[in-house]
């Protein structure tokens, strides 16, 4: 039996500051507060998965943000958006909802930014799912089948409009 005081062992040890200690400075509580429409939605629907159609309702109309290795100008329309590979292995266009949630990382790898509607997004793509906001709180992710069933469902709406 020890006759050391607990207290006394660990002085020179500041509390909480071992490997797994998370420090949260007020600006990373900030950036994941949402700030548009669209992300006030999306938190919604993670709290409520009732919701998930209003989610993806305002995902169509929202504006968002994907990253492209070249730059997309008047002469340069072609755009080449950052894919990434989920855990089953499947490529997936990584798509922002805001430019400070893009992680610097990914910038160094395709540094240009480019705006468009989320709908043109689902347009776009073939054979290809999306993940809004990868690594965030504030994520989803749309699989390759889902992104064609939301284009028929364009497809469907478009006379109509």
């Amino acid at each position: 039996m020890s006759n050391e005081n607990p207290s006394e062992a660990h002085q020179d040890q500041e509390p909480n500051q071992g490997p797994d200690a998370i420090i949260e400075t007020p600006m990373d509580k900030a950036r994941a507060q949402p700030k548009t429409h669209f992300e006030m939605m999306l938190q919604a629907g993670l709290n409520k998965p009732e919701l998930s159609g209003s989610v993806i309702g305002a995902f169509m109309s929202a504006e968002v943000y994907f990253l492209s290795r070249e730059e997309v100008t008047g002469e340069n329309k072609n755009a080449q958006p950052m894919l990434l590979t989920n855990p089953s292995g499947d490529a997936m266009v990584a798509v922002f909802t805001s430019l400070e949630r893009i992680p610097s990382s990914y910038i160094d790898m395709a540094p240009y930014g480019v705006k468009v509607q989320g709908a043109t997004v689902v347009r776009a793509l073939e054979n290809t799912g999306f993940v809004v906001n990868p690594g965030d709180d504030l994520s989803f992710e749309v699989p390759a089948d889902g992104v064609a069933i939301l284009r028929e469902q364009l497809l469907k709406q478009k006379p109509s409009q």
